[in-house]
């Protein structure tokens, strides 16, 4: 499911104009992602919580250059999925 078929979807149940629903889903995402790379953890219940995760640096080995490389280190924004969206994706078998 793409950004598109979410606001399609929304737009449908809600009775609200897409640009409407395209302004609310823009602003959300937009914040989890302000806040999680200052630190704050977003919690949104019954759903999972989003948090800035920081990634090492490592070595890897390139099957097309044929020899390790270094990946740098790096801020990522990562996700936990609560128990019962955890629950209910072992209950559906994905």
């Amino acid at each position: 499911m793409t950004k598109t078929d979410i606001i399609d979807r929304l737009t449908r149940q809600s009775g609200l104009k897409k640009k409407e629903v395209l302004y609310i889903i823009d602003n959300f995402i937009e914040k989890i992602k302000e806040s999680a790379l200052k630190g704050d953890k977003i919690e949104i219940r019954g759903f999972g919580t989003f948090y800035k995760a920081e990634k090492k640096a490592r070595k890897v080995f390139s099957p097309i250059v044929g020899k390790n490389i270094d990946v740098p280190a790096r801020t990522t924004i990562a996700f936990r999925a609560s128990k019962i969206t955890e629950q209910k994706t072992k209950q559906q078998g994905a």
